[in-house]
Parts: C-alpha cells; sequence; structure tokens
C-alpha cells in the first residue's frame, strides 16, 4: 500500500492502481475514495442489512465466510476499507481524528438503508471496526438494529496506560504524527498457522507500522466509550477469546455489563485469540453461527 493514491485523466485510482470507477467505491465527507464491498443475496430479496467493519490494518475482503453464510439468510452484507486501508485512499494507518472512521461508517450505513428502506440494519466491527461500531451506535443509536463487537477495542492495557507513556505518546503525535510506533503481531490474532500466513502474505494488508497519532486517537476513542458507556442503548452481543492479548476482555466486559438495553449477550470463547472468526475450525465455525443465529432470531 502506498501513501498516497494516483490521479489521471480518467479519474482517481486505488494505491494499487486500479481506476475507482471500475470499482464499487464511495466518496465520503472529505473527498477521500473508499473501495466498498457488497455480498447480496442470489435468490430472495434481503430481509436485513449488515455492515462489516474491520479492524486496524486489515481490509473488508478478509470476511467473505461471514458475509455468504449470512446471505444464505436473506442478508444483504455490505463494508468498505477505511480511509488508509486496503484499496481506499488515505495514508496507512494514521488518522487525523478517530471520528473520521465513525463518519465515514455512518455516511454508508445511511447510503444503503436508503437504498433497502423498512428492513433492519445490524452492524459487525472487529477490533478496532468495533471501536468504530460502538462510536456509531452512540452517536445514532437508532440506526442500528443490533451492534455485533468481536473483541472490541474498549480498554488501554494497564501496562500501557501509565501517565508518563501517555504523554510521551501525545508528545511524538503532535511533533512527529507519521512515526512507525507499532506492528500488528500476527501471531496473536488466531491459533490457525494457515490463517496466520495468509494475513502475512496478504497484499492488501499493511505491514508497516502504526503512526503515532493513529495510537493517540485510537486511546482517544476508547476513554470516549468508557465515559458514555451507560448510555449505550441498541441491542448487544459482544464476542471475545479468553485468550486475547490484543484486545482487553475486560473492556468488552465493560461495555456489557454498562450498556443500558435489556437485549444484550456476552460470549466467551475458552482458548481463542483476537479474531475469533480467523480461528480454528469448528471454533470459528461457531462463532459465525453464534453471529448468524443472533441476527436473523432479531430480523
Amino acid at each position: 500500500m502506498s501513501a498516497d493514491s494516483g490521479t489521471s485523466v480518467d479519474g482517481p485510482k486505488t494505491p494499487q492502481g486500479v481506476f475507482y470507477s471500475k470499482l464499487p467505491h464511495l466518496v465520503n465527507s472529505t473527498g477521500q475514495y473508499l473501495f466498498c464491498k457488497y455480498w447480496e443475496p442470489q435468490e430472495q430479496t434481503p430481509r436485513a442489512l449488515l455492515m462489516i467493519v474491520h479492524g486496524v490494518a486489515e481490509h473488508c475482503q478478509r470476511y467473505e465466510e461471514i458475509a455468504t453464510e449470512l446471505n444464505q439468510e436473506g442478508v444483504l452484507v455490505f463494508a468498505h476499507d477505511h480511509v488508509g486501508h486496503g484499496q481506499s485512499q488515505g495514508y496507512p494507518a494514521d488518522i487525523k481524528s478517530f471520528d473520521e472512521y465513525v463518519q465515514d461508517v455512518l455516511q454508508h450505513a445511511d447510503k444503503m438503508r436508503g437504498a433497502h428502506p423498512g428492513i433492519p440494519l445490524f452492524i459487525f466491527g472487529q477490533s478496532m471496526g468495533g471501536t468504530i461500531s460502538t462510536l456509531a451506535s452512540l452517536e445514532r443509536p437508532t440506526l442500528f438494529a443490533g451492534v455485533i463487537l468481536s473483541a472490541p477495542g474498549i480498554m488501554v492495557a494497564p501496562e500501557s496506560d501509565s501517565r508518563w507513556q501517555r504523554f510521551a505518546a501525545k508528545g511524538l503525535a503532535f511533533f512527529a504524527p507519521r512515526f512507525g510506533v507499532a506492528k500488528i503481531n500476527t501471531h496473536l490474532l488466531s491459533r490457525d498457522p494457515v490463517k496466520v500466513k495468509a494475513i502475512e502474505e496478504d497484499p492488501l494488508a499493511w505491514h508497516g507500522r502504526i503512526c503515532a497519532r493513529w495510537g493517540v486517537q485510537f486511546m482517544g476513542a476508547m476513554e470516549r466509550i468508557q465515559r458514555e458507556a451507560t448510555t449505550f442503548r441498541t441491542p448487544l452481543l459482544a464476542l471475545h477469546g479468553d485468550k486475547d492479548k490484543v484486545a482487553l476482555l475486560d473492556g468488552t466486559k465493560f461495555l456489557y455489563e454498562r450498556a443500558t438495553v435489556a437485549d444484550k449477550q456476552l460470549k466467551i470463547y475458552p482458548g481463542l485469540y483476537h479474531e475469533p472468526l480467523f480461528e480454528l475450525d469448528p471454533d470459528a465455525e461457531r462463532v459465525r453461527r453464534d453471529i448468524v443465529t443472533w441476527v436473523t432470531e432479531r430480523i
């Protein structure tokens, strides 16, 4: 992935050099082009919509399996690559304001709900995508019929959250916002070596370091969720592996316990790492079935 997308007389291109005019896409409120993906039911009119919100350094096309299973239940699934991810424009793993991610999600959700009125809209978020989905629901609590969070980023690990570390991070983000501070440890994502290798070799994933400014923005987003957790009132399914060393299970429990909605479930999967949908089978299959069942029961 390159830092900037090219343009020509035929219009803007993806970081991979493909014209957006040849791809499904949307233009966000700041004029950036975002690659979009749509999985539509083949044999029936959609009964519901579900938006997939991917995590940091990955992209939306990884979610083919869960999208296909939802299609079989009449659910139209859609997604986009966030700014700075996959085939969308933007500097990799950097964001001036975390709210940019949230507003892009709300824009896409509104567009799809306008195109398919009268049917429920659900949202699924993985990791950082769970953080985005939570904030989107807090901002627009009646937009979604249900929120599904998979290992969401809600709380910073205590060992990374001292006053000195926060001060240093904010200083670095101010003076050198695109300085690389950390890389994704792919071996903490899944116990399945095949799926770990797949993400390591995925040309649409970001394999470089996460920018300092992104880290500070992400911490701020998690702090906001903690402050506003008691105002969360959308039906909630929270999923988390108990061996996750990337996102804190305590953060998911924090939101679940404080969410002021009667319809909420928390599923903790023994032995699973950070990406339950990309775990070893039959565990990944069980997670997909839990999601599909929860959604179809609420259509």
